[in-house]
């Protein structure tokens, strides 16, 4: 199995950057990561919200027969 590092993740505000857009690293995130100026990075870019949503359902248990019987009455 090769080795996978986990990064860490962070919320950053999307700015206006002259003509551009940008993204700036909080500062402990820039000191775990050892990052400097003129370092390359990685970013893996999604729209906040969209994970939050499923992730607020994590520990959300469903009982099979109460749905089961709720879908069946709403058909």
């Amino acid at each position: 199995m090769p080795y996978q590092m986990i990064m860490p993740q962070t919320r950053a505000p999307v700015r206006r950057w002259g003509s551009s857009l940008g993204i700036v690293l909080p500062p402990e995130m820039v000191k775990e990561l050892r990052l400097e100026a003129g370092r390359e990075v990685m970013v893996d870019i999604r729209p906040a919200g969209i994970e939050e949503a499923f992730g607020s359902l994590k520990n959300w248990t469903v009982d099979p027969r109460k749905l089961k019987d709720e879908l069946r009455r709403r058909w």
